[in-house]
């Protein structure tokens, strides 16, 4: 969410890297909202119109507005837990995965993403940091995806993005996807 097109996308990009168009599986996205277990603190992020939207089987678009309110470098870090989730009950299983980098090396390393999905942006040039604070736009970027082996594990997961500042939480958000 670094400017919340960032964090978003990078979020986004990991979410969406659980499903790929020919594989017998599919990913639905069941909810996408902001991180209720923050206050989601409007004086560094502002997710404005950002969201995602499913366009074929698989296939998912990132589109709209946000604004880092402040600039975010590696002294902010940028946090993703994926956990089994009871979608009926709303209730976190175990964690199956966790990501927890500085934010801007976990941008500057990513080779798949970023750089396409720049292309659809006005986020800055990979490899500057820190993100400056500004408004930023995604423009109908569709996300890449890559896949599960065959074998992957189906069922419910909720996924938080989260963005920290000194290891605590300052904004995020969640989601919840189903892979059938």
């Amino acid at each position: 969410m670094t400017s919340v097109s960032g964090l978003v996308v990078v979020g986004l990009m990991l979410l969406v890297y659980t499903a790929a168009d020919d594989k017998s599986y599919s990913l639905e996205l069941n909810s996408f909202d902001k991180n209720p277990k923050f206050e989601n603190d409007d004086t560094w992020v502002d997710w404005g119109t950002l969201r995602m939207k499913k366009v074929a089987r698989n296939k998912y678009t990132v589109d709209g507005e946000f604004e880092f309110k402040k600039n975010i470098g590696d002294e902010q870090k940028l946090s993703l837990q994926v956990f089994a989730y009871d979608e009926a009950a709303k209730q976190k299983g175990p964690m199956v995965m966790n990501v927890n980098k500085p934010f801007c090396e976990f941008v500057n390393e990513d080779v798949d993403t970023y750089p396409n999905l720049q292309k659809k942006s006005n986020l800055p040039e990979q490899g500057d940091c820190p993100f400056p604070k500004g408004k930023y736009t995604i423009d109908n970027y569709e996300m890449e995806t890559t896949f599960l082996p065959e074998d992957a594990p189906k069922g419910d997961y909720l996924l938080e993005l989260s963005l920290l500042d000194k290891d605590v939480g300052i904004s995020g958000l969640v989601a919840s996807v189903t892979l059938t």
